[in-house]
């Protein structure tokens, strides 16, 4: 059976680290998830989670008492911690059933997160143009900000990937 398309695709350079789950059924491997999520999970009802830090800079270019930024500069790394089951063939039909749902939807909704990143990967770029030597630090906080706020709305609305899930508790 050949693989459909990966929810992570167009969005470059993602690392993926994965947290041993097992079990037999459905109930035994998502208590296996709950058991072995990565610190800080909240998306899934916590059995995966996006990391992502935009990290960025600039030059200030002074002539006189005038100060201009020039130069911004923006890098991103996203990191998706997900569950990998590493006993597949020992599973139950419904148990396999389960997982491979879980996990297609845990991938959907990891993928938004990455995607957020990327899509706002720029955002400190351009506004950094319009910012002033004592500003500037100022706006990366903001860019921060803002897209934090994104994020957590993203988890609101899809009540932290629960909706692009199938029922996790069996």
């Amino acid at each position: 059976m050949a693989a459909g398309p990966s929810p992570f695709d167009g969005i470059p350079g993602v690392t993926f680290e994965y947290h041993d789950v097992e079990g037999l059924t459905a109930a035994d491997i998502y208590a296996s998830m709950k058991a072995r999520a990565p610190a800080g999970a909240s998306d899934g009802g916590g059995i995966a989670k996006t990391a992502w830090n935009l990290k960025v800079g600039w030059r200030e270019v002074r002539r006189g008492k005038s100060c201009d930024v020039s130069d911004p500069l923006s890098s991103l790394s996203i990191t998706v911690h997900l569950p990998r089951l590493i006993n597949q063939h020992e599973v139950t039909p419904e148990g396999l059933a389960f997982w491979r749902a879980a996990i297609a939807g845990l991938e959907i909704h990891e993928a938004g997160h990455a995607r957020i990143a990327w899509e706002h990967r720029n955002d400190f770029n351009r506004a950094a143009l319009k910012a002033s030597c004592n500003s500037v630090r100022k706006v990366a906080e903001q860019t921060q900000v803002r897209i934090d706020a994104i994020q957590r709305a993203y988890d609101r609305d899809t009540k932290h990937g629960i909706t692009q899930m199938p029922p996790i508790e069996p």
